[in-house]
């Protein structure tokens, strides 16, 4: 059925709000723009029966009411009345303020024109009435919106309007736990927030054209450890404070910093982001332990972290970043691999990784990798001394590829920061036609075959472009290091 015939369906049976976009379970449009790499499977949409009158409810018909403090009960309601063959929930104009919500399969949640989904605010979302006591305790909360069951697949979330149909976390006060030190901090630290939407084990997810804004964790998640498959996210605004900012109990709204407010997470396979924009305190985009054949294209990235890969990076491998535009983000391609609790490291198979046409403005470490995130270097000699044995958590990174990239002004930091691990080197790094200008020059530890091809150049606006050289092998091809 095409969209031209539901959307007439729609219309006919009073249910087309003005300028509603994306009101049905239609994917052509997504079918059409999935830009699948070659060599790679193309990933799989929802799939949802035609929405009609007649599987189609809206949260006010089960009691919610923007006068209410707490519609958790009315929406989730709402949710359960979708027949098993799939269905419609309408969120109307207004704000709804919510406590988690969990979807089943072949649901689509739309937020109408003017719709905002208010997340219940610290002290009365689920598990933080009484707070403090997670300075003694470790706790995890639920996220907002989550699966009815682990392998709930064939969803969609989606506004019909980009910019006014909103997700909000209201997260402000659970940053500035952080910010206050002390016992706050504790809070923060052992109070594990949920996302504000995450797929779990199933397959098929689509979010589109909404904003989701003020997360008190992360945003939106892709899959667990390798399962919830087949995810498209695009037309997304996402929207914190830049985790640089300096805090203060007088600052105002938006001013103050966001804490792990990664954007976009990635922990699986086939993975579609694009047409996004993405400002947050954190990751923009992070593809973390089995992820793999990510695509991500045409997105803008402000503050956050950049197009980042890991801490956790087993098994991470196929990843596209095309077509980005930096501004204001305090990295830009970062890599990076971190050790757990129990010493173990997080990586292992990291493979095949590719960064093109992206333009950077105002970006402080333009490209950087680092095997120890957990900051414990010593010096290069003696890390190399104190090599561990190798073991399948051990990053192997090997085939990074960047291509057109350029900083439109003079970075802060490393033109480029690169440390491997003595035991396993980085492998294979090419940078084709990458323009680098920056303050200060090139650190690189335990990186063999790091080319300069294609008119790459790095220019340092004082000093030595090479910092430090340790146990690499470099092949300028093209003058790029040259002074």
């Amino acid at each position: 059925m095409n969209r031209l015939f539901i959307f007439s369906t729609l219309l006919a049976a009073g249910l087309v709000y003005s300028g509603m976009a994306f009101a049905d379970s239609d994917v052509t449009a997504e079918q059409k723009t999935q830009n699948t790499p070659s060599g790679w499977t193309a990933v799989s949409l929802p799939q949802i029966r035609a929405i009609t009158k007649v599987n189609t409810v809206t949260i006010t018909d089960f009691g919610a009411s923007t006068s209410s403090k707490d519609n958790t009960a009315a929406i989730q309601k709402a949710l359960d009345a979708v027949p098993a063959e799939g269905g419609m929930v309408v969120v109307p104009k207004g704000r709804w303020l919510c406590g988690p919500i969990m979807i089943k399969a072949k649901t689509v949640l739309h937020l109408a024109k003017g719709a905002t989904l208010k997340l219940l605010p610290l002290g009365q979302y689920p598990g933080t009435e009484n707070y403090m006591q997670y300075v003694f305790k470790k706790g995890k909360l639920e996220d907002f919106i989550n699966l009815k069951d682990k392998n709930t697949s064939d969803l969609i979330i989606e506004g019909e309007d980009q910019e006014t149909s909103v997700i909000d976390g209201q997260g402000a006060p659970w940053w500035a736990l952080r910010d206050k030190g002390g016992d706050y901090k504790k809070v923060f630290t052992n109070m594990k927030r949920g996302s504000i939407v995450r797929f779990d084990k199933g397959s098929r997810f689509l979010v589109r054209n909404l904003t989701v804004k003020n997360a008190p964790g992360t945003n939106i998640v892709c899959g667990l450890g390798g399962k919830g498959t087949d995810c498209t996210i695009h037309n997304v605004i996402i929207r914190e404070p830049a985790s640089e900012l300096q805090y203060s109990e007088n600052n105002p709204e938006g001013m103050n910093p966001s804490h792990n407010t990664d954007g976009i997470p990635v922990w699986t396979q086939r993975v579609n982001i694009y047409d996004c924009d993405i400002s947050n305190g954190d990751d923009n985009v992070v593809i973390d332990k089995n992820g793999q054949y990510v695509h991500v294209w045409n997105c803008k990235f402000g503050t956050g972290h950049g197009a980042s890969v890991g801490s956790f990076t087993q098994n991470v491998k196929h990843i596209i970043f095309d077509n980005i535009t930096m501004n204001g983000t305090a990295s830009g391609v970062r890599l990076k691999t971190g050790v757990n609790s129990d010493g173990t490291l997080r990586g292992g198979g990291e493979e095949d990784f590719t960064f093109s046409n992206i333009t950077m403005t105002n970006v402080k470490n333009p490209f950087s990798m680092d095997c120890y995130y957990d900051k414990k270097y010593t010096t290069p000699e003696q890390d190399k001394a104190n090599a561990r044995p190798l073991d399948n958590t051990t990053p192997t990174y090997n085939g990074i590829l960047l291509k057109n990239i350029k900083t439109t002004d003079v970075c802060k930091n490393n033109a480029i920061f690169l440390y491997g691990r003595p035991e396993s080197h980085i492998k294979n790094i090419t940078l084709d036609n990458v323009q680098i200008k920056a303050k200060k020059g090139i650190s690189v530890q335990f990186v063999d075959n790091l080319r300069f091809i294609n008119g790459s150049k790095i220019t340092v606006e004082k000093g030595d472009v090479w910092l430090s050289n340790y146990d690499s092998t470099i092949k300028d091809e093209c003058g790029a290091i040259a002074k």
